[in-house]
């Protein structure tokens, strides 16, 4: 089962939503009208290239959630978007969660 914060990957330079960000998003929704939560929707990114670029990415990569969502039956006014948060990829090669949009239930 899922659980809040869900975690939506995305591919290199992309905000299309693959099939198990498709996954993730119908559960979240689904919780979402279950438990009649008000969630927020944050897009995260790093500093690496064009930070101006990598903002847009972020924004639309969340915009697509809160659009994934509102399709799958949520109602606009249970989710608040957040502006984009950058990361700082460690060592550990965690780019992926720079990459990345968070459903949290507020």
């Amino acid at each position: 089962a899922l659980s809040l914060p869900a975690k939506v990957y995305f591919e290199v330079g992309s905000a299309a939503i693959g099939a198990d960000s498709s996954k993730t998003l119908g559960a979240a929704a689904d919780m979402i009208k279950k438990d009649a939560l008000k969630v927020s929707v944050t897009g995260y990114t790093d500093k690496t290239g064009n930070q101006d670029a990598n903002v847009e990415l972020a924004k639309k990569r969340a915009v697509g959630v809160r659009d994934a969502l509102k399709a799958a039956g949520v109602a606009e006014d249970r989710i608040t978007m957040q502006p984009p948060i950058f990361v700082d990829i460690g060592k550990d090669g965690a780019d992926a969660e720079a990459r990345r949009v968070e459903i949290k239930a507020l």
